[in-house]
C-alpha cells in the first residue's frame, strides 16, 4: 500500500505541475484547462480500487519492460529479488482477500444462473456427452476388429509391435476425436452466458484431455495387452504406472479448468479485488495440484516396490526423492512468479528422469531384437541314443555366437541423448527468449553464455557420438580375431589388429583436437593464430627431433607397405622373432627364448618376413656311395604321405616331402637333398618329424647314414713312440673336420 500510495502522489503532483504550467499550455493554443467537474471526476476514479489496481499493475509492467538483459549480472540480481519482494507483498494481500473469492463467484453465479437454466444446462451437457459418446461408439463398431486382430496377434520382429502399437493407439485417438467433434462441436452451435459458456467447455475439454492423456498411457504401457507394450516393465507395474499417472493428470487438467473458469467469470464481471481473488484461488489449486503429485508418487512408488520382484525396479527407488524435491521447488518458484526458472528447473529434472528411461528402452529394445534372432537360429543338434560312437570331448568346440546389434547399442543410446539434450537446451533457449537463432550486433550476456554452451555441448555430444562408434566398431573387431596358436602364422586378419590400434589412438586425439578447438571458436578466440603458432611449432619440433619424425615416417610406410604384423616372425639385421607391439614410433619383437627387442622404424633398413604365403624347407641326408637311389625316392615318398595325414598339421602341407635326388658329392658320402612346402610357422613341426620318419624307414630298410672315418697312414713311423701315433692321428683327424660344412643355426625355434 505504501508503494502505491507514492505511485498516486507522483501521479497527482505530476499532473498538477502540468496544468501548473502556462507555457507547456501556451504551445498549442486548442488545450483548454479541465473544469472542475473533471478534476472531481479525476478524483473519484483515483479513489477507487479497481484503478488503483490497474495503476499499481502497470506500474509494475512498466519496470518489467526494462531488458534485465541490458543490464549487469548484478543488476539482473537485484532486479529479481526486488521483483520477488513485490511478489512476497502480493501473495500476503491476496491471502487477506481470500476470503472473499467464494462469495464473489456464488453473486455472480446466482445472479446469472437460475434453477431452470441449471436443469437445462445439465440437461443439454448430457446430451453433448450422449452424442459425442454415439459418434464414438459408431467409429468403435467399425474399428473393433482390427482392434482385436491387433490385440490377439503374436508380432515376430519390435517394428512389427510398434507399428501394432501405433495403430492401435491412432484408433483410439480417432474414436477421441469423434467425441470431442460430437460433444464440444455440438455445444459450440448454441449460444450460452459467459459463465455457462466457460463452465461447459472447459469441462468437455477436460473430459477430452483425460482421456488423451489415457490413450497415450495405453500406447506405451499396454496395461493389459502385454505383447503391445513399448516400455519394460512387468504388466503389474505398468498397471501401477498407468493409474498413478492417470490420477494426477485429472488433478491436474481439472485444476487447470477450474482456474480458467474462475478468471474468465471474473474478467467477465470485473469485481473488486478481482484480480487478488484470481491469484488466490491459482495458488490454492497449485498447493493442491502439488500435494496430489506428491501422493501419487510416494503411492506408486509403494505400489511398484510391492507388485515388482525384479531388483532394478526396486531400486528406482532412489528417484522418489529426486522428484519430490523437483515438485517442491517448482511449485515454490510458481508461486513467487519466477516463472522461466520454474520452468527450467522441470526441464532439467525430467532431462535427468528421461535419460535413464530411455537408456533402458533403447536396452529393451536391443534385447527384444537379439531374442528375435536367436529365435531364428536353427536348433542345436540332437544326439541320436541310438549311436553308439561317443564323441570325444577334446574335439569339441564351443560355438560363439555373435550378436549383430551389439555395435550399434551404444551408438543408439548416444543419439537418443544426444537428442534428449540438445532438445532440452532449445526449449531452455525458448523459455529465456535468447533468440539464438537471431543474428545481432551486440547479443546479451545470457545469449552469448547460452550459445557458448550449446556450442560446446553440441560439440561433445557429436565428438562423443563419433567416439563411440568408432570404438565399439573397433573393439568389436579387435574381439573377433584370433591370434595364431604356437607354431601357426598369422593370417591377413593380424593386419586389422596391427592398424586398429593405431587408429582408435589418433581418432580419439583427432576428435579432442576437434573438440577443444570448437570450444574455443564458439567463445569467441581466434583459433587462426593458434594453428598457426602449432604449425611453426611443429616444424620447429621437427627440425630439433628429426629422429623421432623419421621413425613415425618410416613406420607409416612400413605399415602402408604391410611389411610386418602382429604376430608374425621376422628377422632383423642379427634379430629374430615375433612382432609383439607395434606403436607410433618403434617395433617390439620378442624372441623365441623371451628376450623383448625396441627397434625404432627408422633404424629398420631391411627386414625378412617367415610367415608370408608359404615357406619352403629344404632337408639334406648323408648317405653311403652305394645307397639304392631309387630306393631312396621311395622311402622318403611314403614318409610324405604319412606327414600328409597328420591331424595336427596335414593340412598345413602344401607340397610333401619329396627327394631332389643327389645335391652334391662329399668325400666320404653323397648329399640327398629333400624338401617340402607348408604354411608359414607350421615349417618347424614338419621338420621335426621329418627327421624322425626319414631317419626310422631307413633304417627298417637297411640304409644307414654316412659315417665320417679318417684313416690315417704314417710313412716311417719305426721311430715313433704309441704317443706319438696317436698324437699325429688326431692332428689329422682334426684337420679333416675343420673343413665340413657348418652345422645347423642354433638360433631357430
Amino acid at each position: 500500500m505504501i508503494a502505491l500510495r507514492h505511485a498516486l502522489a507522483a501521479l497527482v503532483c505530476g499532473l498538477v505541475l502540468l496544468l501548473s504550467e502556462p507555457a507547456s499550455a501556451q504551445t498549442d493554443p486548442s488545450i483548454q484547462s479541465p473544469s472542475t467537474n473533471d478534476l472531481h471526476e479525476f478524483t473519484r476514479l483515483l479513489a477507487d480500487d479497481r484503478i488503483q489496481e490497474w495503476l499499481r499493475q502497470q506500474a509494475e509492467s512498466a519496470e518489467d519492460l526494462i531488458e534485465p538483459e541490458a543490464l549487469g549480472l548484478r543488476d539482473q540480481f537485484d532486479a529479481l529479488v526486488l521483483q520477488t519482494q513485490r511478489r512476497i507483498g502480493t501473495l500476503i494481500r491476496t491471502w487477506e482477500g481470500l476470503g472473499q473469492a467464494p462469495e464473489m463467484v456464488q453473486d455472480r453465479w446466482e445472479a446469472q444462473v437460475t434453477d431452470t437454466r441449471r436443469v437445462q444446462s445439465l440437461t443439454f451437457v448430457l446430451i453433448f456427452l450422449f452424442l459425442g459418446a454415439g459418434l464414438e461408439w459408431l467409429f468403435r463398431q467399425y474399428s473393433n476388429p482390427v482392434r482385436r486382430r491387433l490385440e490377439i496377434t503374436q508380432f515376430k520382429t519390435p517394428a512389427k509391435r510398434i507399428t501394432a502399437a501405433v495403430t492401435r493407439a491412432a484408433l483410439t485417438l480417432t474414436g477421441l476425436l469423434a467425441f470431442a467433434i460430437g460433444s464440444i462441436g455440438a455445444f459450440s452451435a448454441f449460444d450460452w452466458p459467459p459463465i455457462l459458456f466457460a463452465l461447459i467447455l472447459n469441462l468437455l475439454m477436460a473430459i477430452v484431455a483425460i482421456r488423451v492423456v489415457g490413450a497415450m498411457l495405453i500406447l506405451f504401457f499396454a496395461p493389459f495387452v502385454p505383447r503391445l507394450r513399448l516400455v519394460p516393465v512387468s504388466t503389474a507395474m505398468a498397471r501401477v504406472v498407468c493409474r498413478s499417472v492417470l490420477a494426477f493428470a485429472t488433478v491436474l487438467i481439472v485444476a487447470v479448468a477450474s482456474r480458467d473458469v474462475f478468471q474468465q467469470v471474473i474478467e467477465v464481471f470485473n469485481p473488486p479485488g478481482g484480480q487478488n481473488a484470481i491469484l488466490a484461488v491459482s495458488v490454492m489449486l497449485s498447493l493442491f495440484v502439488a500435494f496430489a503429485a506428491l501422493l501419487c508418487l510416494h503411492v506408486g512408488f509403494f505400489f511398484a516396490g510391492r507388485v515388482s520382484s525384479d531388483a532394478a525396479t526396486k531400486s528406482t527407488g532412489k528417484w522418489r526423492g529426486f522428484l519430490s524435491l523437483l515438485i517442491v521447488i517448482s511449485l515454490a518458484l510458481w508461486i513467487l512468479d519466477l516463472r522461466p526458472i520454474m520452468w527450467s528447473v522441470l526441464c532439467i529434472g525430467a532431462l535427468l528422469v528421461s535419460l535413464k528411461l530411455l537408456r533402458d528402452w533403447v536396452d529393451h529394445a536391443f534385447d527384444s531384437a537379439i531374442a528375435d534372432y536367436m529365435a531364428k537360429l536353427p536348433p542345436p543338434q540332437v544326439i541320436d541314443a541310438t549311436d553308439e560312437t561317443t564323441p570325444d570331448p577334446e574335439s569339441e568346440q564351443t560355438v560363439e555366437i555373435i550378436d549383430p546389434y551389439e555395435t550399434y547399442r551404444p551408438i543408439a543410446q548416444r543419439v537418443v541423448r544426444f537428442a534428449a539434450i540438445i532438445t532440452v537446451g532449445l526449449i531452455l533457449a525458448l523459455i529465456w527468449n535468447l533468440g539464438i537463432f537471431e543474428t545481432t550486433e551486440n547479443p546479451t550476456v545470457m545469449q552469448r553464455i547460452f550459445t557458448i554452451l550449446l556450442d560446446s555441448a553440441a560439440a561433445l555430444l557429436i565428438a562423443d557420438l563419433l567416439w563411440t562408434w568408432a570404438r565399439t566398431a573397433i573393439d568389436r573387431r579387435l574381439n573377433s580375431y584370433r591370434p595364431p596358436t604356437d607354431g601357426s602364422a598369422p593370417g591377413p586378419e593380424a593386419r586389422m589388429a596391427t592398424l586398429l590400434p593405431l587408429l582408435r589412438v589418433v581418432l580419439m586425439v583427432a576428435l579432442l583436437l576437434m573438440v577443444a578447438m570448437s570450444i574455443l571458436s564458439s567463445m569467441g578466440v581466434n583459433i587462426a593464430p593458434i594453428l598457426a603458432g602449432a604449425s611453426v611449432l611443429g616444424i620447429a619440433i621437427g627440425f630439433g627431433a628429426q629422429s623421432l619424425v623419421k621413425d613415425v615416417v618410416s613406420g607409416i610406410f612400413f605399415l602402408i607397405d604391410d611389411a610386418f604384423r602382429v604376430g608374425e616372425y621376422v628377422e632383423i639385421d642379427q634379430l629374430r622373432g615375433t612382432v609383439e607391439k607395434i606403436s607410433i614410433r618403434s617395433l617390439q619383437i620378442r624372441h623365441h627364448r623371451g628376450a623383448v627387442h625396441t627397434l625404432p622404424f627408422g633404424e629398420l633398413k631391411s627386414m625378412t618376413n617367415y610367415s608370408r604365403d608359404w615357406v619352403i624347407m629344404k632337408l639334406e641326408f648323408r648317405v653311403p656311395f652305394d645307397t639304392d637311389l631309387k630306393l631312396v625316392k621311395k622311402l622318403i615318398k611314403q614318409v610324405g604321405a604319412q606327414l600328409k595325414e597328420n591331424p595336427d598339421y596335414g593340412d598345413s602341407i602344401i607340397e610333401t616331402l619329396k627327394s631332389q635326388g643327389v645335391r652334391r658329392m662329399e668325400e666320404f658320402n653323397m648329399v640327398i637333398g629333400v624338401k617340402f612346402m607348408t604354411r608359414p610357422g607350421e615349417q618347424w613341426l614338419v621338420r621335426r618329424d621329418a627327421y624322425q620318419g626319414v631317419r626310422d624307414i631307413f633304417e627298417a630298410n637297411g640304409i644307414r647314414m654316412a659315417e665320417r672315418n679318417v684313416k690315417v697312414e704314417l710313412a716311417g713311423d719305426e721311430n715313433l713312440t704309441e704317443e706319438q701315433k696317436k698324437a699325429v692321428s688326431a692332428a689329422a683327424h682334426d684337420a679333416v673336420t675343420s673343413r665340413l660344412p657348418p652345422g645347423p643355426i642354433l638360433d631357430e625355434p
